[in-house]
């Protein structure tokens, strides 16, 4: 399969899942930008946002919501979330499939986040993210069970 969200949706590549539906499947970004940056892919393969359908879109924000107040609760975002949707490749979409980033911020953070902007895709520090990926997933499933 080409689209690694499409591999993941089926099943075929590994991934941090916190949530999925019969649209959407919820991850963690496994390059992210900050602590438990999730990202809302969906089901559907459609590049842009225009070519899901609109019952679908529909629910697309209403998630976004759930999931900020799943990131509040388990200590995320406190101050803000960026809701990020690239759509299309002149707007820095890396995967050409439907994704929304929710991405929690910190007061002073921008510093770090702008390193993690020019570094987020090289290989160093790998297991270290992969071991905070998995606590990060642990505490928002948490989270997100007292949400239900």
């Amino acid at each position: 399969m080409d689209c690694v969200f499409c591999a993941i949706a089926a099943g075929q590549l590994p991934s941090y899942r916190l949530y999925e539906d019969e649209d959407f499947i919820v991850l963690l970004d496994i390059f992210p930008l900050r602590p438990a940056h999730l990202l809302i892919v969906s089901r559907q393969h459609a590049p842009y946002l225009h070519e899901l359908p609109a019952p679908v879109q529909a629910r697309l924000l209403p998630l976004a919501e759930r999931l900020a107040r799943v990131l509040r609760r388990a200590g995320y975002g406190e101050y803000g979330i960026n809701l990020l949707i690239n759509d299309g490749p002149e707007a820095n979409q890396h995967v050409p499939h439907l994704h929304l980033h929710l991405i929690p911020r910190r007061r002073g953070d921008v510093p770090a986040l702008l390193l993690r902007v020019l570094t987020r895709f090289l290989p160093f520090g790998r297991q270290r993210l992969q071991r905070r990926l998995q606590a990060e997933q642990q505490r928002l499933q948490a989270a997100l069970a007292e949400e239900a």
